[in-house]
């Protein structure tokens, strides 16, 4: 009964960790605004539209590194949540690749 007791105690105390990280990415997903775009871009920052940086790598043939300075020069993309989010209609246009 108390390694069934102590089992439970450390459940609930990994279950508190996983809280805690989960109201910090909340807090930090709150506080990071999404990029100034025209309405007519609007669509290119869809949730759906968006993708991470290693997708954005391998589909576009090209380094991690090479996306982060495309999001941070050419606007394709931006951080939410601490993670850089990459949209599929601006990684096209920047790769010169439809097929993406």
């Amino acid at each position: 009964m108390t390694a069934t007791l102590s089992q439970i105690d450390q459940l609930i105390e990994a279950a508190r960790r996983q809280l805690d990280g989960l109201v910090a990415l909340r807090a930090d997903m709150a506080s990071e605004p999404r990029p100034e775009v025209d309405a007519a871009d609007e669509d290119d920052f869809a949730e759906e539209n968006l993708i991470d940086v290693g997708s954005a790598a391998q589909r576009a043939g090209v380094s991690k590194p090479t996306i982060r300075r495309w999001v941070k020069d050419d606007a394709i993309g931006f951080k939410r949540g601490g993670r850089l989010r990459v949209s599929i209609p601006r990684l096209r246009r920047r790769s010169g690749d439809d097929a993406l």
